[in-house]
């Protein structure tokens, strides 16, 4: 009997120490953990350097060295402008030409695209005029009109008139009209108006002074 109990003493012992190697674990995980958690938040320790970065990306761009269209200046108020713009959006120098370039050439194409619309509407409404003129005058009118404009007008004015379609214009060839024959119903004096028998006529010359 007195066996018996010694062995149910040390089991019992045995059995209280458990707990104690189960808690030395616990705090030695706990120990692990806290461990992890501290090497976790050191690369929150490398954000310092980022201010440096958007320092440099923030510097201004240069764009000096911009080529600009022919009759443009730098110190132009559209080029200032357009710097400007260039600028607040932060677009880099080369995308800058590149934009630069672009609005140039569809200028250009713009202006071309307006100069033949219109050279062709002066045109057709040139041709209208010479329609109308033909209806309206006679061969012998137009010519007269024409000589009438050769008196009237020098060569470089009367070829300007041409080129743009004006000698067509029935109102010019009606004025025309009217000065040819103005200039046919003129009387031309001679040079020998006021002599008598070819002498020169001091009577027709002076006719209210006293000597007479």
């Amino acid at each position: 009997m007195a066996d018996e109990t010694t062995t149910t003493t040390e089991t019992t012992t045995t059995e209280t120490t458990a707990p104690e190697t189960k808690a030395a674990d616990t705090t030695t995980t706990t120990e692990t953990k806290a461990a992890e958690t501290t090497t976790e938040t050191k690369p929150a320790e490398t954000t310092e350097t980022k201010p440096t970065t958007e320092t440099k990306a923030d510097a201004p761009a240069d764009y000096t060295a911009l080529k600009l269209p022919e009759g443009y200046k730098p110190d132009d108020p559209v080029f200032a402008d357009a710097v400007k713009l260039f600028e607040g959006e932060k677009i880099a120098p080369d995308v800058a030409q590149k934009l630069i370039d672009f609005t140039v050439e569809r200028d250009k194409a713009i202006a071309k695209a307006v100069n033949d619309q219109s050279a062709a509407q002066w045109t057709k409404q040139t041709g209208e005029w010479r329609a109308n003129a033909e209806k309206e005058f006679s061969a012998d009118q137009l010519g007269n009109a024409k000589t009438a404009l050769a008196q009237v007008f020098d060569k470089e004015t009367v070829a300007y008139l041409e080129g743009l379609g004006f000698t067509n214009h029935p109102g010019l060839i009606r004025g025309m009209v009217k000065v040819s024959q103005a200039i046919k119903d003129d009387t031309f004096v001679g040079g020998n108006a006021g002599r008598a028998n070819g002498a020169l006529d001091p009577k027709s010359m002076y006719p209210n002074t006293p000597h007479n």
